[in-house]
């Protein structure tokens, strides 16, 4: 008879991974809002791209978390959906922080 996971474990679980998607989505926000004007355009590139980068691996991190949650919810004591939705993913671009977004 195989085992199943613990119910308060899944659901411990369950609510890390929620903290970590604000604080990805957080962190994100802060990365793009960050940008600073150099003045030299190579320097410039490279600062963009990377936080380009920084944002990028934030927003994978974020969409890891959102693909477990489901599964772990399976084995967590009834809670209603809408609290296990995942977050909305930001789709920011390069372009977005060329303009100091």
């Amino acid at each position: 008879m195989p085992l199943e996971p613990d119910p308060t474990r899944a659901a411990a679980l369950l609510a890390r991974l929620d903290a970590l998607r604000a604080v990805v989505a957080e962190a994100e926000e802060d990365v793009l809002a960050s940008l600073v004007v150099t003045g030299e355009p190579h320097a410039q590139r490279v600062l963009d791209d990377w936080l380009d980068q920084v944002a990028d691996t934030l927003r994978a991190v974020g969409a890891s978390a959102d693909e477990l949650a489901p599964t772990v919810a399976r084995f967590a004591p009834s809670t209603p959906d809408a609290a296990r939705a995942p977050r909305a993913v930001h789709d920011h671009t390069a372009s977005d922080l060329e303009v100091g977004r």
